[in-house]
């Protein structure tokens, strides 16, 4: 089944627009009501699109294309932001992207913190981290908001709705010692140019003295310039 719907993509990638189902079953050998099928499956889950012409790739394989060269693109465009973002706030720091329902961090910078909160190549969970809630709030991905929703109680899913309406509106999200204890964080989505998110930059310190309404304003900024980096290594 694989390799069907691989070389299914396969052809409709070198049409270098749209096919027809029938275009595709001769290409490929597959029966043809196995390849519509099978191409109705793949526009369900937006790897393909209908078109006028038949179907075309569909946005959620530029998104998986994205995401492959992110943490490379990420380091070229990070460092000299966190190195700005390390001299401000002198906290533990991290670069993140979503990975599931979970957030893996590319990139990390040690604080104050002992022992360090996270580091590069570790997960961390989506529902509580401040890194997973500023991706949330802006992700086009149905089903891993769905997953996440559906593994908490209504109590707490209300309290989660409610908190991504807020991220969306700040574009700030934060981390009460939700998910390390005595740790407070604070992070901000990191943005495509049609405002789906590529990753997210936190920062996080030590309750007792971490202020995130004076950290909020510091990792705004630093996900700007980062999201103006990266779309500069586009263009």
């Amino acid at each position: 089944m694989l390799d069907r719907i691989i070389a299914i993509l396969e052809v409709v990638r070198e049409s270098h627009g749209s096919t027809t189902i029938t275009q595709l079953a001769l290409a490929t050998g597959i029966p043809k009501s196995t390849v519509s099928r099978l191409v109705a499956d793949l526009v369900r889950k937006r790897y393909l699109i209908r078109s006028d012409g038949g179907v075309a790739i569909g946005l959620r394989l530029f998104e998986l294309g994205a995401r492959a060269s992110t943490p490379r693109r990420l380091g070229a465009a990070a460092l000299p932001v966190l190195a700005e973002l390390f001299k401000a706030t002198g906290e533990h720091l991290n670069v993140a992207v979503q990975e599931g329902c979970d957030m893996l961090s590319v990139i990390s910078v040690r604080g104050r913190l002992r022992p360090a909160p996270s580091r590069a190549g570790v997960r961390v969970p989506s529902v509580t981290t401040a890194l997973g809630k500023a991706v949330l709030a802006f992700t086009a991905d149905d089903s891993t908001l769905r997953d996440v929703m559906t593994s908490l109680d209504p109590p707490a899913r209300h309290t989660l709705e409610r908190e991504l309406a807020e991220v969306r509106a700040s574009a700030v999200a934060v981390d009460r010692c939700d998910t390390f204890p005595g740790v407070v964080g604070v992070a901000s989505p990191i943005l495509s140019s049609d405002g789906c998110p590529v990753a997210a930059i936190s920062v996080a310190g030590p309750a007792v003295d971490m202020d995130p309404g004076r950290m909020a304003p510091l990792v705004r900024h630093a996900a700007l310039v980062l999201t103006h980096r990266l779309a500069l290594q586009v263009a």
